[in-house]
């Protein structure tokens, strides 16, 4: 049996992730891994780079970058085209997918000499609707997992090629990646990895994270240091049974398999990682069940979780950040905006909208970014002081009330809450918050410390889980998004339950739907809710104006009895190690007796927020962490600061907070 060896290596850094770490993965896998292939002409792979990574390295390592260029030239490697923003291009409209694949084709042909005919999916992210448009930007193949081909009712033994689909009579060949061998290399011996590549005929896909090539935990040391790489490419070109070869002569000179029609589907674990804890687990039971009965091949081809886009659904953070980048795709200027266009395919780089075993929406620097571009984008079009429309498309009017220095969005359904505030001049959103959320891997979290145990390096998907006691008492799961002038009535408080959300809310305002309607002097929002300690009905109305750099709000509650009135805030910041709280250090627990303002001062930003109501209140404050996985294990990181406003019991509240942004401290 003959094998065409396809490898093919993706890499891709988020857009405008620091100089440091992109630098790093620049010297510990990019580099080497071209360095040693440069080495071996007759060793033929393909590479698909994203292309702010291309320019990054065009700028950072010219001599990187030529030796790419000089093994282009000399046929060695084919490079896959892409989203030049790494988009995942089933979430942007048709005309932005287009753009970005042939800016990056562009981008390749200019200095590489090629014209892309295969196109990297990002994230394997399959969808029906986007044959079209990749076929109409010159595309004739792309990388698929091979569980989109399981999916169809074929066997693993039959992927050993490339199949066709097609959608309005346009074909589309689809070259499926071996999950056995995504899961080998680099992490198997180099002759354990061999022995599986010629026990297979046809072709051996590998299409696989660069990343894995040396910035992957142990695998530096590994593919580098103690050979893997070339004692694999010098196997390779040794066996006889074996070619590496590129995937357009593969395509040309080999008739497709068959024709089929995948399902919308990524890759398996993606399916996993889409559905929440709960739905996670139920699927690893059903799968173990299925195993127990014999029927693991079945299992794997006819069970999955959900679709990549049900991200944009289990996290609301990633929708809002998906949902404006395409309003404003809706709004985009008819006249040429090159300010706006490049923004706007900026904010549709895939990493910040999704989680699996990397950061991704839980890494703040990456949401930072995303509300920069959106922010930009919405900078270059025509502003009305006062908008009231669905722009999240979920069937409930939202309110954005601009001014030259700042943009705020409520949430008339959600509590009639601040869930966006923007400083245009620094193109940051104050409320870029995040909510603690259960994910399915703080199951599996021990205590204490592991170390990689063996001589190669794990995989990142069999990574041990520890984390220490301080990591632990952040396990906490919040009710309600971390919003701003969140309402709340209770009895008693303190700082322990306000940090777990274990204290009781006698009404149910933070989740009841305000009506909303424009008025002189803003926008007013008023609620019906419950009062549950005698299940009395009270009345909230919120008037909301902004002027300037100052977003003034009026809550007036009538109550059935004396409760005491809480205002919960949370507020996003880049940095938060030098934040300041009324002159203390802002990541510690503080609790003030009684005071009428509030405030924050950001070095990083150069701004102070300041809160300030008309009567007394008692403040507490605390930092907000989350627990998520990443390629190293776990990070605690701080995603705000949460401020709550506690007002004395009354049965009529009238209370006025204005909250303002100034420049310095």
């Amino acid at each position: 049996m003959n094998t065409t060896l396809l490898l093919g290596v993706h890499s891709h850094q988020p857009i405008d992730n620091f100089d440091h770490v992109v630098l790093e993965a620049t010297a510990r896998s990019y580099r080497p891994f071209f360095e040693v292939a440069f080495e071996y002409p007759e060793f033929r792979f393909s590479a698909h780079y994203s292309g702010w990574l291309l320019e990054f390295i065009q700028q950072h390592d010219p001599e990187l970058f030529s030796l790419m260029a000089q093994m282009s030239r000399r046929g060695q490697i084919e490079w896959f085209t892409g989203g030049f923003y790494e988009p995942i291009l089933a979430a942007i409209p048709p005309a932005d997918r287009q753009k970005q694949i042939a800016m990056l084709s562009d981008f390749i042909q200019t200095h590489f000499d090629q014209r892309p005919r295969g196109l990297w999916l990002t994230e394997r992210v399959y969808d029906g609707s986007i044959i079209t448009d990749l076929v109409e930007a010159g595309i004739e193949y792309v990388i698929v997992d091979d569980y989109h081909l399981l999916c169809t009712g074929l066997a693993r033994e039959a992927l050993n090629g490339y199949y066709l689909t097609e959608s309005g009579g346009r074909s589309l060949g689809l070259f499926p990646i071996s999950k056995p061998l995504r899961y080998q290399v680099p992490f198997w011996k180099h002759e354990e990895v061999i022995e599986t590549l010629t026990r297979q005929s046809g072709a051996a896909v590998i299409f696989d994270d660069g990343e894995k090539f040396g910035v992957w935990p142990g695998t530096h040391e590994w593919v580098y240091e103690k050979g893997w790489l070339r004692a694999f490419i010098e196997a390779t070109l040794a066996h006889p049974a074996i070619e590496a070869g590129l995937y357009c002569d593969y395509f040309d000179q080999h008739r497709p398999l068959g024709m089929l029609y995948p399902p919308d589907v990524s890759y398996y674990e993606m399916g996993e990682w889409s559905l929440r804890p709960a739905e996670h687990q139920r699927l690893a039971h059903l799968k173990h069940a299925l195993g127990e009965m014999g029927l693991e091949d079945e299992a794997e081809r006819f069970t999955r979780g959900a679709t990549w886009k049900n991200f944009l659904v289990r996290y609301s953070e990633s929708g809002r950040i998906h949902r404006r980048m395409l309003d404003l795709c809706n709004q985009r200027p008819k006249r040429k905006n090159p300010a706006f266009e490049s923004a706007i395919a900026k904010a549709q780089c895939n990493d910040v909208l999704w989680h699996g075993v990397f950061g991704g929406l839980y890494l703040p620097s990456l949401r930072d970014t995303a509300w920069r571009y959106l922010i930009e984008a919405e900078m270059a079009l025509k502003q009305t002081p006062c908008e009231i429309r669905d722009w999240q498309m979920n069937g409930a009017k939202q309110l954005r009330l601009r001014s030259r220095k700042l943009i705020a969005g409520f949430e008339p359904e959600k509590g009639g809450s601040l869930s966006e505030l923007h400083i245009l001049s620094k193109r940051f959103n104050l409320l870029n918050t995040l909510m603690r959320r259960e994910e399915a891997y703080h199951a599996q979290i021990t205590a204490g410390h592991d170390t990689q145990q063996g001589e190669q390096p794990a995989t990142i998907h069999d990574t041990a889980l520890s984390a220490d006691q301080e990591a632990l008492k952040h396990l906490i799961y919040d009710r309600y998004p971390r919003h701003s002038f969140i309402d709340h009535l209770v009895e008693s408080v303190d700082s322990d339950t306000l940090f777990a959300q274990s204290f009781e809310d006698y009404s149910d305002l933070c989740e009841r739907s305000f009506s909303l309607q424009a008025t002189q002097e803003g926008a007013l929002m008023e609620a019906k809710a419950t009062f549950k300690a005698k299940a009395d009905a009270l009345t909230c109305q919120k008037r909301v104006a902004l002027k300037g750099d100052r977003l003034r709000v009026e809550t007036a509650l009538d109550l059935p009895e004396a409760s005491a009135y809480l205002q919960a805030h949370n507020f996003h910041f880049a940095n938060p190690d030098r934040l300041t709280l009324n002159g203390q250090g802002a990541l510690e627990p503080i609790a003030i007796a009684a005071t009428r303002q509030v405030r924050l001062y950001c070095p990083w930003l150069n701004q102070t927020i300041c809160l300030d109501a008309d009567l007394d209140f008692g403040l507490y404050s605390h930092p907000i962490y989350t627990i998520s996985q990443s390629e190293a294990g776990l990070e605690r990181t701080c995603q705000q600061i949460a401020l709550y406003l506690l007002f004395k019991p009354k049965t009529r509240h009238r209370v006025t907070v204005e909250l303002g942004i100034k420049e310095g401290e």
